[in-house]
């Protein structure tokens, strides 16, 4: 229960400080424009209803990848690190609330202030989606908007485990966006330099099974993963990679990845925070 009271504080501090407010209309900005995008995507392709809600996931699947973390490491980032400088920290352990109390009641808080936001900008995006399409699959729009509340919740995980992990918020700050930098970037760099030392060359007639498992491994492939086991919808079997995909990219293991994302970040905080001096 005391986790849950930290968490109640720190959402209604999000509510008074706007930060929900301004996060809510970036979301209803960024689904409205979906939706847009999905109309004339439906209009191209003349699809029906249920494809139409297929086209707004598609066009904002990708923009959600990058989209959805920012935002979730810009709120998480500072949880710990950010009562830590200020000293608010050692009041509020002065309360009767353990550490791990405060490290979860910081996810709880700040998951819930980046769900919100999500479900009621993407709320709005429905009503776009109406006005633009006229016609939705409510079920696939739902467990799409579930899904990326999902993938808030990961990245707002590892947020508050690297906040946990560090006194200064600029620390955590470098350390949340240069992980940000290793997966747009870093990631796929490093898979073509082992591409080309091991196959020889970059343009192989099939990736090899290593290859997808390792472009398989990061949070927004993970999240891409998990909307395909859903919606049935395989990415990577659509763009004609392999056939027959490999255990760890297959659609129902990104549910795995995102797990094992969220919890190895937090669990590696809070052992770290245990072990401290304030």
């Amino acid at each position: 229960m005391s986790a849950i009271v930290v968490a109640k504080k720190d959402f209604r501090d999000a509510v008074r400080s706007r930060v929900l407010i301004g996060l809510t209309v970036l979301f209803s900005l960024f689904t409205v424009g979906g939706a847009f995008l999905a109309s004339r995507l439906s209009e191209l392709f003349e699809e029906g209803g249920a494809s139409s809600t297929i086209d707004l996931i598609l066009a904002l699947q990708t923009p959600a990848s990058f989209l959805v973390p920012v935002i979730a490491l810009v709120v998480g980032y500072g949880a710990i690190a950010g009562e830590r400088e200020s000293g608010s920290l050692k009041f509020l352990l002065g309360l009767p609330h353990r550490r791990r109390d405060v490290v979860l009641g910081k996810v709880l808080g700040r998951t819930g202030v980046v769900a919100v936001s999500i479900l009621v900008g993407f709320a709005v995006g429905l009503v776009g989606l109406f006005a633009f399409v006229g016609s939705v699959s409510i079920v696939d729009y739902v467990a799409f908007t579930l899904l990326t509340v999902l993938f808030g919740f990961v990245y707002v995980c590892i947020g508050v485990g690297l906040s946990s992990m560090t006194r200064s918020t600029t620390k955590a700050a470098i350390g949340a966006f240069g992980l940000i930098v290793v997966f747009w970037i870093g990631w796929g760099v490093v898979g073509q330099l082992l591409l080309f030392a091991i196959e020889g060359t970059l343009f192989v007639e099939s990736f090899p099974d290593w290859y997808i498992s390792y472009l398989s491994l990061p949070p927004d492939a993970a999240y891409g993963s998990a909307i395909g086991a859903v919606l049935g919808e395989n990415q990577l079997s659509m763009a004609g990679i392999v056939e027959n995909l490999p255990v760890v990219a297959q659609p129902w293991f990104g549910f795995v990845l995102l797990t094992i994302w969220a919890l190895v970040p937090l669990g590696l905080g809070l052992w770290r925070f245990d072990r401290v001096d304030l």
